[in-house]
């Protein structure tokens, strides 16, 4: 037995066909937006056979389809006004086609050893083979900066980097932590990276990886 959501195929092909009528240039991330926010507007289907799946070929929903299509129009307008209205800095987009290595998006706390208490400021910097790797856009700086605002949160996200091959590759990234009143911390992160196919113009997808709370020791 399995659990299939027969909307999300046809909210798909209805986008499709919308895109296509309409000569609506969506790129793979705005295609993918779009169908989000329509799929989390309407009633999901969901049947649990493969007979189930054939039985709704037979169901020729039009009403449905209206209203699915008046929810991918909505959809186009608010997607295409958020992204006209996002800095063009914040969301860097890949500029070639090919293979990337997408690091993780990587967030934490750090806390005091003592106490367990956050720690309120501090800069928290990420390198790769002794260099400090380019953060994505003004948003995601490298050195991280944790503040009051925040206290002890920290997130990560990077430029992926072309590569030529798409072979797995282990990666270690160095971690160091300082901040006022604290012995620096040092420490290593390892991960494996399967690298990713974009082509020009698309939003790079992340993986999200939670660390461990990082104990700063007091001077």
């Amino acid at each position: 037995m399995y659990l299939v959501n027969l909307m999300e195929q046809k909210v798909s092909k209805l986008a499709d066909s919308y895109f296509k009528e309409k000569n609506i240039p969506a790129n793979t991330n705005m295609r993918m937006d779009i169908i989000a926010y329509t799929l989390n507007r309407v009633q999901p289907q969901y049947v649990t056979s493969a007979r189930g799946v054939l039985h709704s070929y037979d169901k020729g929903d039009t009403e449905e389809n209206i209203e699915i299509l008046t929810t991918i129009e909505k959809a186009c307008e608010v997607i295409r006004r958020r992204k006209e209205n996002t800095p063009l800095e914040s969301i860097p987009l890949i500029e070639e086609n090919g293979y990337y290595l997408t690091y993780p998006s990587i967030m934490g706390n750090i806390c005091s050893a003592k106490n367990s208490e956050r720690v309120e400021s501090a800069l928290v910097y990420m390198y790769y083979k002794n260099k400090l790797i380019e953060g994505y856009g003004a948003n995601f700086p490298n050195p991280a900066v944790v503040s009051k605002n925040v206290p002890g949160k920290f997130m990560f996200c990077f430029m992926p980097k072309k590569i030529d091959s798409n072979e797995s590759i282990n990666i270690d990234l160095d971690i160091v932590i300082e901040a006022e009143n604290y012995k620096q911390y040092k420490s290593v992160l390892n991960f494996e990276i399967s690298p990713s196919f974009y082509n020009a113009n698309d939003m790079p997808l992340f993986s999200i990886e939670e660390v461990d709370d990082i104990l700063l020791i007091e001077n």
